[in-house]
């Protein structure tokens, strides 16, 4: 079992969101799993927007008005017979707090309230936030709404809690009772949990190997031929060059680190052939390839060499202290 405070950090890691992790207090005391992790993290930063004052935009208002006030529309005006009245159908701009990132925040924070599982004391804490939001408007979250968000560069608190809200939104599951819900737990699901942990390895030692080149490597096939569009894309995970030496990382989750063959344990064989594609298609000749697991039981470290190739496969336990996981992956790639 990975513990709640590390899942945390491979978030903040996974979206380059270090800053905002200390700017958010949160006790693994009051966030026994992950639901109430992710409720304390929104409520806690939600309370610190409201504090410093929520986002707010202009936004395109039109009303019966008595007098003028804005934009005058004559000809609304006049089938209505308003003129006569003292009245005029006006639109003008009117800074608002009704936006888009506000009105996501508030309904993730009513969704978490109506979610099973939730404490008691932290249901009455969002509770006591959403009176203070009553200005914001709830809606109907879709996916595309958290691509049309724009966010002034300044204020990284919202990204943050959006990121949050996106992922909340994602595991959210209709719960028996009509407008209550009931939270997957996603670090069990490979699929969301692969991508987590690939983006939280590369981030990992953009930040903490700062003399190191880290980046996404796009591969040409050494292969001659007429119809090279047919070729499937290689792009690595993650490519990092320092000392002189280079390394292809593949980072992979899987809840089962060895797959079992006739009552065996062996290295998932598509993923060696994988790594051992990249490094014969790269250029440096004394690039080492890495394949990189979580863990939480069983630790490894193989290593294999194959046409000049080293090949090592590593397990990172996840279940340790921050420190040790820190320690872990700086060993790695030394």
């Amino acid at each position: 079992m990975i513990p709640i405070q590390n899942i945390y950090y491979l978030l903040c890691y996974a979206w380059n969101r270090l800053e905002e992790r200390d700017l958010i207090e949160v006790s693994t005391d009051e966030s026994p799993d992950l639901v109430n992790l992710l409720a304390r993290i929104l409520l806690n930063g939600s309370k610190t927007l409201i504090k410093r004052g929520l986002e707010q935009q202009y936004l395109s208002q039109t009303e019966t008005y008595q007098g003028v006030k804005g934009k005058l529309d004559v000809s609304q005006s006049f089938k209505k017979n308003l003129f006569i009245k003292g009245l005029a159908i006006c639109e003008y701009d009117e800074l608002s707090s009704d936006i888009l990132a506000n009105q996501i925040l508030k309904t993730t924070l009513i969704n978490l309230y109506r979610t099973e599982g939730l404490d008691a004391k932290l249901r009455h804490e969002i509770k006591a936030v959403l009176w203070r939001m009553n200005e914001i408007s709830e809606i109907r979250i879709s996916e595309e709404f958290f691509r049309r968000i724009e966010i002034q560069q300044h204020n990284i608190l919202y990204s943050f809690l959006l990121n949050i809200s996106e992922l909340v939104h994602f595991n959210l599951l209709p719960n028996q009772i009509e407008g209550h819900y009931a939270f997957r737990d996603f670090v069990q699901d490979e699929r969301q949990m692969a991508r987590v942990f690939e983006e939280f390895i590369r981030n990992f030692y953009k930040i903490e190997v700062p003399e190191a080149k880290v980046y996404r490597e796009d591969l040409h096939w050494k292969m001659a031929g007429e119809n090279t569009q047919f070729l499937p894309k290689m792009q690595t995970d993650i490519s990092i060059k320092m000392n002189g030496k280079k390394l292809i990382i593949d980072a992979k989750y899987y809840t089962q680190t060895l797959q079992q063959y006739y009552n065996s344990e062996k290295i998932h064989s598509p993923h060696l052939y994988q790594l051992f594609a990249y490094l014969k298609n790269q250029e440096d000749e004394r690039a080492e390839g890495i394949l990189i697991y979580p863990t939480t039981e069983k630790s490894l470290r193989l290593s294999y060499t194959h046409e000049g190739h080293t090949i090592r496969v590593e397990t990172l336990n996840l279940n340790q202290d921050w420190q040790g996981i820190k320690s872990d992956l700086l060993r790695i790639i030394k």
